[in-house]
Formats: C-alpha cells, structure tokens, sequence
C-alpha cells in the first residue's frame, strides 16, 4: 500500500511538472507572437462570384509558395455589404510590390483555402504597411464557373442528340437515305446506259488531242523556216533606217546652205541699194520687171521654205515623192 502510494505521488508529480512545461511553453510562445513587430494589409473582394468559404481566421498567407503571415480578420465591410474584407498580417519587412495580388488557393482535398501573394514587378515600387491589396482570381471558382458552363454545353448537346434522336428527325433521316438510295440508282443506270456514248467522246478527244499536238508541230516547223526571212527582213529595216538617218543629216546640211544662200542674197540685196539709188532712172525704166522679178523671188523663197519644212517633217518625201501632181 505505502509503495503504491508513493508511486502515484511520484506520477503525480511528474503529471503536473509536464503541464507546467507545455503552460510554459505555450505563453512563452504566445509572449513571442505578441511581441513580434507585423505589417497589416486589408483585401476587399467585391465580386459574387469569389467564394471565400474555407477561408478562415488564422489561414496561412502566403508568397510564391513560402509562408509569410497568417489572416487575422473576415469580416463584411462596414461601408458596403456587397463587400467581404480580410485582415492579414505579414512578417515585418516582407516586400508587397504595388502590382501584387491576392489570389484565392486551396489546400489539397480538405476545401480549406490560403491567400497566395503574387510577386509583382519591381519597376512598380513597394506597398507601404497598412494599405489595401486588391484581389486576384480564385483557380477554384474559375474551375467552378467553367465546370457550370460545360455542363450547360453538354446539356444543350444532349438537347440536340434527343431532338435528333426523335420520331420525327428518324422519319426524315428515313426519307432522305431512301430519296438517297434512288439517286444512287437512277445514277448508276444513267452512267450505264451511256458508257458507250462515253467511250466514243474519250475516243474523240484523244483524237482531237493529236490533232491539236500536229498542228502544234506544224506551227514549230514553219515558224523555224520563216525565221531567216524574219531575220532578214529586219535587218534590211534597219540598213533603211541608218540610211534614212544619213539622208536627215544631209538634208540638214543642204537646208543650212540654203539659209546662208537667203542670207548671202539678202546681204546682196542691201549692198545694191547704192547702187539702186545711183540708176534710179533705170529702175524707174524696168519698175515693173523689177516688182515681177522680186515677186517671183519672194514666191521662191516661200516655196523653199514650206519645203524645208514639210522634209523637217518627213524625211521620206526625199526617197517617195510628195505625192502631189506638179
């Protein structure tokens, strides 16, 4: 009995040693967290479609994967209803980039969810403490709000699988693989009762077909024996022109003489007005011969010029003729 008491005692004892140890622990552990400095975040989700249901006081908030702080508050806005805000705190210098988000994620099987912390960018600064962290999407909700749209897909699929698969729709399937039947029918008749009248139109135009090849051949052959005579011709074409161009040039010259003949005739001209004046009463004697005989000087020199310029403009008047009676 002594030695059985004694044993409770000692358990007794060593009972209460251990939950001093665990109490100690605990509000050693409790004074740390209490201690410990924390930068505090709100996030407002506003939109319906974001379920935050598994979300709950003391969910891990996390960056990339690593823990970083834990939420400390769900609560419905106080300024509007339509809004649900969660309080989180972060260990004391995590970096939140102003273009961070709050994504909603979800923790295996179990419908408990965390906050996932998106990196950011580092051109677009910090976040200070306290100030708000918009929301981003939740993988499951859109894996939701998809799973709802394939459903009413495969809904209307099978809508219209049912529609089809009606009396009515077996009719008409019915009807058009008769109609279909008597086409392939009437088709096969037709191919046969004129499979001769085929045969002789491949005949005819294989036969056209070789006559098209010789007259091709033909046309080979006589375009080869009339290219020396092309080639002849053309050459001859081009000796006339170089010797038209020799004829322009020697009707240049021969127009230049003239002008300096008009000229020379002109100088003359002045130079006998001495002595015109000097046998005045000879020129008073033969006036009119003298009129007559500058008329027909003037007539020619006219002439002249409306031929230099009618050669100017075709120089093969020189070779043809004018065409024009005399």
């Amino acid at each position: 009995m002594a030695a059985t008491r004694a044993q409770k005692v000692r358990l007794g004892a060593f009972v209460g040693l251990g939950l001093l140890v665990m109490v100690g622990g605990l509000i050693a552990l409790a004074g740390a967290r209490l201690g410990e400095e924390r930068d505090e975040y709100t996030i407002r989700y506003s939109e319906g479609a974001v379920s935050l249901s598994g979300l709950e006081v003391g969910s891990p908030v996390k960056y990339s994967g690593i823990r970083v702080g834990r939420v400390e508050f769900i609560r419905i806005a106080p300024d509007d209803m339509s809004v649900i805000e969660v309080g989180v705190s972060l260990t004391a210098d995590t970096p939140v980039a102003k273009d961070s988000q709050a994504n909603l994620g979800s923790m295996g099987i179990t419908g408990l969810k965390y906050i996932e912390l998106t990196r950011g960018t580092r051109a677009s600064g910090l976040r200070e403490p306290g100030g708000r962290i918009p929301p981003g999407s939740s993988g499951i909700d859109e894996l939701t709000n998809r799973a709802g749209e394939i459903a009413d897909k495969v809904s209307t699929t099978v809508d219209r699988v049912n529609d089809l698969l009606s009396p009515e729709m077996k009719d008409r399937l019915a009807s058009i693989l008769d109609r279909t039947d008597r086409l392939l029918e009437t088709l096969d008749s037709t191919v046969t009762e004129n499979r001769v009248a085929m045969r002789g139109l491949v005949a005819e135009a294989e036969r056209l077909t070789g006559e098209v090849a010789d007259i091709a051949e033909t046309t080979n052959g006589l375009l080869a024996r009339a290219a020396p005579g092309i080639d002849r011709s053309l050459q001859a074409l081009t000796r006339l022109l170089s010797r038209l161009d020799g004829t322009r040039e020697n009707l240049d010259a021969t127009l230049a003489s003239a002008d300096a003949m008009m000229m020379s005739a002109n100088d003359a001209l002045v130079g006998a007005l001495p002595l015109i004046d000097h046998t005045g009463l000879l020129v008073r004697q033969s006036r009119e011969d003298l009129v007559e005989a500058f008329g027909f000087l003037r007539e020619t020199a006219e002439n002249l010029s409306d031929f230099s310029r009618r050669v100017r403009e075709d120089p093969s008047l020189l070779l043809l003729g004018d065409g024009e009676s005399p």
